[in-house]
């Protein structure tokens, strides 16, 4: 695996909180105490009513991406898991009262997308078909959903049996879902525990559970499926070390990036192209996309303290969140490949 990398800034600081990081993003990262849309909706957001309720801050550009910071008034943090084809994000934020709300941006409009009746809505990843994915709860279960931008409607995933969180984290132009459900009472999207990977087929409207075959039990967590059916994510070994994997079918391929600590896997495009997380020698946070050839490029937020990276399009352009060096506070972000 060859490895090269972006030139950056990055400025390091000790560590800071990370708000409400663990509920909103599966964080895998215990060394750190973490231990498109159809053509009628193309041209606006729903609700906005041509009312740019977030302005992109000024955009920077680095190596081959344009940098586009997203501040929602109000949030206390800000996450971004998912961009499809036609530039449109997915992703949560928390708000003053501590609660979780989904929302979708484009173009520099925002709007905020939660379940009705909810009290916490993480909105995940976008189909190319523009249906979206994610969850919506409480502190005690949370339910795997997809909407449809052209219906307007929400559909609830049946609830794993025996396992009260219920995560859905990216869907299929056909259909076709991932996520992971688990047991526990720990909140809000929190890590569940005994997890099982599960795969949604909707033509039979049930469940496939699976496994990474190197990894340790009930510690696999599916986050992204192509529309070739191509699924990548993360699991951890026996000895408690975080890796990526692509699985093609029943062949499992191991993800790492050269001289990580732990490897996540969120992001993957439909030629292939893979986008995570990955901790460095010092276990902080930093960006990585991954071509199917396995040239690895180090993406990071320019000046951020760590870099989250979540989801990758088929133009190559990349979402996550960055974290401020001075109050550790987590906006969300786009990177537009140039």
């Amino acid at each position: 695996m060859i490895r090269t990398k972006s030139t950056r800034m990055f400025a390091m600081a000790g560590p800071v909180p990370a708000g409400k990081l663990d509920h909103l993003h599966r964080s895998l990262l215990p060394a750190l105490a973490l231990c498109v849309a159809t053509a009628a909706w193309s041209q606006t957001v729903p609700g906005v009513g041509g009312v740019q309720q977030a302005t992109p801050a000024a955009a920077s550009a680095i190596a081959h991406y344009r940098f586009v910071s997203i501040n929602i008034p109000g949030s206390t943090g800000a996450y971004t898991f998912g961009i499809n084809n036609s530039r449109v994000v997915t992703g949560a934020y928390s708000d003053a009262s501590n609660a979780t709300n989904g929302f979708v941006w484009r173009n520099g409009r925002l709007h905020t997308l939660d379940n009705p009746g909810s009290p916490d809505t993480a909105l995940i990843k976008t189909s190319n078909g523009g249906v979206a994915i994610g969850y919506y709860g409480d502190n005690t279960a949370s339910h795997a959903a997809t909407y449809s931008f052209a219906s307007g409607a929400w559909t609830t995933l049946p609830d794993i049996p025996g396992m009260p969180n219920n995560l859905g984290w990216d869907i299929n132009r056909s259909g076709v879902a991932v996520g992971y459900a688990g047991g526990g009472n720990n909140g809000f999207g929190a890590n569940p525990t005994n997890t099982a990977a599960w795969i949604w087929d909707p033509t039979s409207q049930s469940y496939s559970f699976f496994s990474v075959p190197a990894a340790a039990q009930y510690s696999t967590y599916a986050d992204s499926i192509n529309d070739k059916g191509q699924i990548v994510g993360a699991f951890f070994d026996t000895g408690g070390v975080a890796h990526g994997f692509l699985k093609e079918g029943e062949t499992y391929t191991t993800i790492d990036v050269p001289g990580a600590t732990s490897t996540y896997a969120y992001g993957l495009n439909n030629s292939g192209t893979i986008a995570g997380t990955w901790l460095n020698l010092s276990y902080w946070a930093e960006g990585f996309v991954r071509t199917s050839g396995g040239v690895v490029t180090v993406v990071d937020f320019p000046g951020a303290l760590e870099t989250f990276i979540n989801g990758v399009n088929d133009w190559g352009d990349l979402c996550g969140q960055w974290a401020d060096p001075k109050t550790g506070f987590w906006t969300a972000f786009v990177a537009f490949k140039q």
